[in-house]
This record gives C-alpha cells, sequence and structure tokens, in this order.
C-alpha cells in the first residue's frame, strides 16, 4: 500500500506524497504534557487536585527523497519550505492512521542529506490544540469506510446514530474525553413545535440546557458551542445560560417541553484523542 500524507485547511489542500521521489516513512507521536491543576493548603498533606488540562504535543513525520539531480533535491528542499512554514495552522493526516487529523503549525524541517540528490526528512510539527480529531465528524458516519477506525472508540453491536426524530435517544462519544462545548466543536440542532419552550438533559450527567421562548416548526435552534442562535438571532437571553457536555460512552438524551412536538434533533461534533 502507497503511504501517504495530506495537509489542509479551509484554504488549502496538498498531498505530499504527490511529490515524485518523496516517500513517507513512519511517524512519532511525542508524550502527552499533563497540566496539573494543584493547590498546597498550609498544615495539610499532599495537595488539592482538580481536574488536569493537557499541554500541545509534537508529531514527527519522517521521509525520504530521491531526486534525479543535485538541482531537482534542491528545488525539492525549497518547495517543502513554503509548503510546511505557513502563517495559519492546518490539519495533517497520514496514512498510518487514516482515521485521524492533527491541527498543527510546522516547527523544524530537519534534513540529513545522503549524496548530492538524495536525503532523509524529520518534519516536527506541534499539535496546537493538545488532541488528535476523528477525520470526519459525525454527521459523515459511514463507520465502515477507511475514514473512521475501530481503535477510535467505534462499537460495533450498536445502532448508531447523531441524528433523532423523538424525545428521548442516546449519542456515542467515540472520543477519550469529554465533549465540552466550551472547548470542542460541539454543534447541536433542534427543531420542534415548542409553544413554551423546551429542556434538553443529558441523564448521564444531570446538565440542563433550557429555552424559554417559543420555538415553532419550522425554525431551527443551533447550539454552536455555549452560544444558542434561531437564524441570525442570538437568543442566550431566553434560555438558563448551561449547556451539556457528552460523556465517553452513551449519553442519554431527552428533549421535551410542555406541549413541545414533532422533535428532532442532530449532533455533530469530531471524536477526539489524547
Amino acid at each position: 500500500m502507497v503511504k501517504t500524507v495530506k495537509m489542509f485547511n479551509d484554504n488549502f489542500q496538498t498531498v505530499l506524497t504527490d511529490i515524485n521521489g518523496l516517500k513517507f516513512l513512519d511517524y512519532d507521536e511525542e508524550g502527552v504534557e499533563v497540566r496539573a491543576n494543584t493547590l498546597e493548603v498550609k498544615g495539610k498533606d499532599g495537595v488539592l487536585i482538580g481536574d488536569s488540562s493537557f499541554g500541545p504535543f509534537n508529531l514527527i513525520l519522517r521521509f525520504f527523497y530521491s531526486g534525479s539531480d543535485t538541482q531537482d533535491y534542491n528545488l525539492l528542499k525549497q518547495r517543502l519550505r513554503g509548503l510546511l512554514f505557513r502563517r495559519e495552522p492546518f490539519y495533517i493526516v497520514h496514512s498510518d492512521m487514516p482515521g485521524k487529523k492533527y491541527a498543527v503549525y510546522c516547527t523544524e524541517n530537519a534534513i540529513t542529506d545522503i549524496g548530492t540528490k538524495y536525503g532523509s526528512f524529520e518534519i516536527s510539527f506541534v499539535v496546537y490544540k493538545g488532541y488528535s480529531e476523528s477525520l470526519k465528524d459525525t454527521l459523515d458516519v459511514n463507520f465502515l469506510s477507511d475514514n473512521w477506525q475501530f481503535e477510535g472508540g467505534l462499537i460495533t453491536d450498536r445502532d448508531i446514530s447523531y441524528k433523532h426524530n423523538n424525545k428521548r435517544f442516546s449519542i456515542w462519544n467515540g472520543s477519550y474525553d469529554t465533549i465540552d462545548p466550551l472547548n470542542h466543536k460541539l454543534i447541536i440542532r433542534i427543531k420542534g413545535n415548542a409553544p413554551n419552550g423546551f429542556k434538553m438533559t443529558n441523564h448521564m450527567t444531570g446538565e440542563t440546557f433550557e429555552y424559554t421562548g417559543e420555538l415553532k416548526d419550522y425554525q431551527t435552534l443551533t447550539l454552536h458551542g455555549v452560544n444558542p442562535v434561531i437564524g441570525e438571532s442570538r437568543v442566550g437571553v431566553n434560555t438558563n445560560h448551561e449547556w451539556i457536555t457528552l460523556i465517553p460512552g452513551m449519553n442519554n438524551i431527552e428533549i421535551d417541553g410542555n406541549g413541545m412536538s414533532n422533535v428532532s434533533a442532530e449532533f455533530e461534533f469530531n471524536f477526539i484523542y489524547r
């Protein structure tokens, strides 16, 4: 199988291994940086500890290049400089872990010349979010495709869906961590006829989002992270200013309100991997 490396963001897409003579060898993910949240209290043993956070980590990709002559090799070096060192961050996807993407910026391209037309390249990226993500989000859930990996937290003995037309349903989070809309992509779209508003509760966490205004059956209330909107209008003033998170595994969700009918909901997010 031909090994590949792709770079992309909203403005460009490049397959590095489409460069003639450039071969992807292997990769390393460097260790996780745990940032413990601790507090020392005088007169007490040890420390008080809260939730930890995680720092960025390095992703290293190794390549070998075989050029036709010295000029070809030098042109390749210059081309890589232009491709790798950009003002804006981008994503990396490689074929050794094809179901994951890394949000990165490039910090180093270490070159070892082998003669005058060959060379090995060790390219270092900082994964600045501190985690990798599933290549596709949950609205593109064809788990039989190459875009999803069973190591990525997938289960096969349940009917997994992220679009529902009833008031009670389950949402599977295949991440290694809780999806928190303060820190991660989470878009929830809710439709229904709710003359007296509604509540959305995650019974696994006890968290509830409440909308107290009227939702008409032709409208969609969208939670972009923690910001609720209907159409182009922000409606946070008509809420309890709370939100729900999704723990790893199954999350039992309920959406209901006095007189609410014709409920439909969809959840859009990426799995995240430490």
